[in-house]
């Protein structure tokens, strides 16, 4: 058999070779046999995966500097995961350098890793890692390998002529009978008093899970669940489709009702499907790590590894790399990363620039390559069996590591579970002092007061604009409507303008009302349809299918698969009680939009830790805002600033000697990373204050300090900033007045620097983000505007507001005196600012006439007394309504028009 010995593309810095072209080429030159010589396992079953597909067969191999193993049999392939090979009956060992590296070789291997088309992208690529010894490394053609023939004659005998991997029997390591399964499951139901309906619920349920044989992964979920609250660390109330389970909802998997909250378990599970069920814990990013030592401890160290993943190069990270190994200068890698628009196209600047048209062509050649190694994020592989021996392995600290990626443990028959880290269950947990709120009541009229105004900063699914303007327009009241808030936000709702449509309903309440009427199926989300689930609902209310045929026909919609929905739709039982022209309706409906729907189950999880941030916010702002701060990047500081301040509070840095609930405390170190200062400097002076820090505080941290205020109590910024250098190198300032005592005459005192407010601030705002120090507001009319520019920003609202300029360090504000937001473009000294989505679009002097449209209606008692210059336009149906003297009032227009 012609073979051919591959070094794959998981070879970093070592080979550019890509499955699908290497299959082609191979089957172009008449190979039926290759053997992976890799120096890991890492790629072995993708690539046998698709090249057994293509007809050629796929011997596992490995090198270890000039040994070079080859698997004869399946048992050979186990030999080759151990940490140590040792010479075996099934397996090959081939001992010296291939033969493409030393022609007198008695090893006649040659090494292929790239094509021949692929040379010049090979040796950019390869020229990035640890020297590989220059050679030809290219898939001999006819020629060379009959030159190689002979010499393989003897290898090629032992190598086998076929080569098949059985999946593994992955065994999980909570075992349970089934009998035991349900009756814990019915002894569960029993003590919560669910009544009859959660029963006839849990016995579908396990008639599925039973049958599946799969009782066993929810036992070893169930028990991750149980190691983690015994350790502190916090599961969140659930994710995905597993939610619609009873089950997962019993075991304390997850936390939200599914018969209550009318989830589909046929979402998550079916006999008419094949997947596995798939059940993805969010857990406390900062718990995470101790979690899976405690697992590790629990279940021990050889059933549980972590999952191997590769990070590959995009054009950015591969120019600057490139880049730096060709010796050109940072700023011109990064103008050519800007201005070709990531590789798109080289730039006309760089036009006759040799260097920068190679590192373009270079940067290009290897985007897609892989970059490195490092763990995935959530998945984790638990079993009852030791795991060394069953799958290659690595290690990251303490824990073992699989080199297979989570498709190929897929493929060897082993299923991943997740554990995510979710920083917003951190922040959660240290606001509720560790105390889980899942249990609680979700029904504060406060806390869904303040998402209805816009002030989402830091609320988890809610903070985006977009977003913002959602749960402004449903205005929620309750968990379900926070749920269909996150839903709307969705690419999927939005894609299909569905988003759209419910954001202009939701400004005419009572056109929304005779919609829920006329399609009570849909009823919950006014109409439209919006989640997954509800496809399921209509496939049994109009079409009397099962839910799992329901589920079947939401997954072929979600496909565009005519041809399986067709089919569905035809055999349903209620298909022929519908007239032709329903039906037509109907189909056209769901391929519309049954596609772009989101998963409640997901939504409704998701919501409840949304609802408990918001409740944090609205109810304990004292707690919420000074841990959210040094958490939220700094571009989204100045919004939460405003957002502070629109609410009524006042910001103010730590001070001990005050405690109130009418202003919000901020850590000035903590902001600047400067961990090892307390909240108040203690020294009585600034230069004791130095001396006492001279040591871990350099002098950017020094005049960081000073902006921001934290040295207030020592003198005026502008003095300190000016005495900033003689502290550091250690001159006291005071030592000059005890020259006096010995009769030298006393220099003349300088005059003392001072600050004014808008120093301060600007000082703030420079090193902070945001401001402390508030300034006069602009002197100007507010008749043409809808808000201060704090609200705006606060609420990311759309509408004018005043403003005047604030110009420091080569910079530009406008500022309402509370808040300050950055422009880029030319504003007068004052004016008027015409705001999108909180963001400053434009800016006039003068304002004399204010048009704000509408598209489609609006509810009359929306809009508000305005001036003589303002008027409402309400465009809908090919028809314009213009209301004179009028302004929107808590709802924004779509578009305005002003001079």
């Amino acid at each position: 058999m012609k073979t051919a010995f591959l070094v794959t593309k998981y070879e970093l810095f070592g080979s550019i070779l890509e499955l699908g072209e290497t299959i082609a080429e191979l089957k172009k030159n008449g190979y039926e046999r290759c053997v992976i010589v890799d120096s890991s396992l890492s790629s072995f079953v993708k690539w046998h995966t698709a090249l057994s597909r293509a007809g050629i067969v796929t011997v596992p191999g490995l090198h270890k500097g000039n040994d070079y193993w080859i698997a004869r049999s399946e048992t050979g392939f186990r030999e080759l995961m151990k940490s140590e090979i040792i010479e075996s009956a099934d397996l090959v060992h081939v001992l010296g350098k291939p033969r493409n590296l030393d022609p007198s070789s008695k090893n006649p291997i040659w090494e292929c890793r790239y094509l021949d088309q692929n040379s010049e992208r090979f040796r950019t690529y390869t020229s990035l890692g640890d020297v590989l010894e220059t050679s030809d490394y290219s898939l001999p053609d006819e020629r060379r390998y009959l030159d190689m023939e002979k010499d393989l004659g003897k290898l090629l005998s032992e190598l086998p002529q076929e080569f098949a991997i059985r999946k593994l029997n992955h065994v999980f390591p909570v075992r349970s009978k089934p009998e035991d399964f349900s009756a814990l499951l019915e002894k569960i139901i029993g003590s919560k008093k669910l009544g009859a309906s959660y029963a006839i619920r849990l016995e579908r349920e396990l008639s599925v899970i039973l049958a599946k044989g799969i009782q066993d992964y929810f036992m070893t979920v169930s028990k991750i669940v149980e190691i983690a609250k015994t350790g502190g660390c916090w599961i969140g109330p659930g994710r995905g489709s597993a939610v619609g389970s009873l089950v997962s909802y019993l075991l304390g998997i997850t936390r939200i009702d599914p018969v209550e909250e009318e989830l589909f378990f046929e979402r998550f599970l079916s006999l008419k499907r094949e997947d596995p069920p798939d059940i993805d814990l969010d857990v406390d990013d900062e718990s995470r790590q101790a979690l899976l030592r405690s697992l590790k401890d629990h279940f021990g160290s050889d059933h549980l590894c972590l999952i191997r993943t590769a990070s590959t190069y995009g054009f950015k990270g591969a120019a600057r790399e490139i880049g730096r190994k060709l010796g050109i200068d940072g700023q011109r890698i990064s103008r050519l990363i800007e201005w070709s628009k990531e590789g798109q196209r080289f730039p006309y600047a760089f036009e006759g620039d040799v260097d920068m048209k190679q590192l373009f062509d270079m940067s290009r050649s290897i985007v897609g390559l892989y970059s490195g190694f490092s763990i995935h994020a959530a998945g984790l592989i638990l079993s009852d069996y030791p795991i060394s021996g069953l799958i290659p392995l690595d290690s990251s600290g303490d824990l073992p590591v699989s080199l297979w990626d989570m498709n190929s443990l897929s493929v060897m028959g082993l299923q991943k579970i997740d554990l995510l880290g979710l920083r917003n269950l951190s922040l959660l947990k240290k606001m509720a002092k560790g105390k889980e709120p899942w249990h609680s009541p979700t029904n504060d009229a406060r806390t869904y007061e303040i998402l209805e105004k816009g002030y989402t900063a830091g609320v988890f699914q809610l903070e985006a604009p977009y977003a913002t303007n959602v749960v402004r327009s449903v205005k929620p009241i309750s968990l379900k409507d926070l749920s269909i808030s996150i839903a709307l936000n969705r690419p999927g709702p939005i894609k299909s303008g569905v988003t759209e449509r419910f954001l202009r309903l939701s400004r005419n309440p009572s056109d929304l009302e005779r919609i829920k009427r006329k399609v009570p199926v849909l009823a919950e989300t006014g109409g439209l349809l919006v989640y997954q689930e509800q496809v399921l609902k209509i496939a049994s209310s109009l079409l009397s299918l099962e839910a799992d045929d329901g589920e079947l026909l939401r997954r072929a919609l979600s496909k565009k698969d005519k041809e399986v929905v067709n089919s569905l739709f035809r055999a349903s039982p209620g298909y022929s009680k519908l007239t032709p022209e329903r039906r037509e309706k109907l189909l056209s409906f769901l391929m519309d939009f049954a596609g772009y729907a989101f998963n409640k189950s997901h939504s409704l999880s998701y919501a409840m830790i949304s609802y408990w941030l918001a409740y944090f916010k609205a109810n304990h702002p004292e707690v919420f805002y000074p841990l959210i701060l040094v958490e939220l990047p700094r571009n989204s500081l100045t919004r939460i600033a405003a957002e502070i301040r629109d609410r009524g509070f006042s910001l103010r840095t730590e001070d001990r000697s005050v405690q109130s609930r009418d202003y919000v405390t901020v850590s000035i170190p903590r902001l600047l990373n400067i961990d090892y200062l307390k909240p108040v400097p203690d020294e009585n002076s600034f230069f004791t204050f130095v001396r006492n820090n001279r040591s871990r505080c350099q002098a950017r941290d020094l005049e960081k300090l000073i902006k921001s205020g934290y040295l207030d109590r020592f003198g005026p910024r502008n003095e300190l900033l000016k005495r900033m250098n003689d502290a550091l190198a250690g001159v006291n300032p005071e030592l000059k007045s005890i020259r006096s005592v010995f009769g030298y005459k006393e220099d003349e005192q300088e005059e003392r620097e001072s600050d004014t407010d808008i120093d301060r601030a600007m000082m703030e705002v420079e090193v902070l983000g945001f401001n402390l120090t508030e300034i006069q507001p602009p002197d100007i009319s507010r008749r043409p505007t809808d808000f201060e520019l704090t609200t705006a920003l606060a609420r990311l609202r759309t509408g004018i507001a005043a403003f005047k300029r604030i110009d420091y360090l080569g910079r530009s504000f406008v500022t309402d005196g509370r808040s300050f937001v950055e422009i880029a473009g030319q504003a007068p000294l004052q004016g008027y600012a015409l705001f999108k989505s909180g963001t400053p679009m434009e800016m006039k002097e003068r304002v004399t006439e204010v048009n704000r449209v509408f598209h489609g209606q609006i509810d009359r008692r929306f809009l508000a007394a305005g001036s003589d210059c303002e008027k409402v336009i309400i465009k809908s149906k090919g028809s314009q309504t213009v209301v004179r003297n009028a302004k929107p009032s808590e709802i924004d227009s779509d578009e305005i028009i002003w001079k």
